[in-house]
């Protein structure tokens, strides 16, 4: 097999992001990070597959090609991961840090996403630009967060009933 740098990039995110939730999840709340880290892949996925279909993104290169048009990578394993470690941030916090948060992740992951953008095949963009990224990010951060204080509080509310 010949690792090119989009291989050797793929699975450096792999370990990068399965020592992230190794060492820097707190797996106390291990009920919420899984309902999170599942919320984010079906997200990502039913949000991700009409974005590459409408030609906005391109994956040149990606896993399972001739399944997938979306990168599965970073839809169901590292953008999962990472929302997983933002709700864990940010899960006593009131609204500003959270906002504050979501734009400091979403602007970590797009200032990584934009020179793979540009300087390898990861990932193309067509009709799409790094702020497109940025902000779209930032709103399924939003969307998990809301849904975690949602299933949060159905748990609470429907305990004893």
């Amino acid at each position: 097999m010949i690792f090119s740098l989009e291989i050797t990039i793929s699975i450096i995110a792999v370990v990068i992001t399965l020592l992230l939730l190794i060492f820097a999840v707190d797996w106390r709340y291990f009920r919420d990070w899984i309902v999170v880290f599942l919320f984010k892949c079906l997200l990502d996925f039913a949000w991700g597959s009409p974005v590459v279909n409408l030609k906005l993104l391109d994956y040149p290169v990606r896993f399972f090609p001739h399944y997938y048009n979306t990168s599965i990578l970073f839809e169901l394993w590292v953008f999962p991961t990472l929302c997983v470690l933002y709700n864990q941030v940010t899960r006593k916090k009131g609204l500003w840090p959270i906002i504050y948060y979501a734009a400091l992740f979403s602007a970590g992951i797009t200032a990584i996403e934009y020179p793979l953008e540009l300087y390898t095949d990861l990932i193309e963009y067509l009709d799409w630009s790094w702020f497109t990224t940025f902000y779209t990010i930032m709103i399924t951060f939003f969307a998990s967060r809301a849904f975690i204080a949602f299933f949060r509080w159905g748990c609470d509310y429907f305990k004893y009933k």
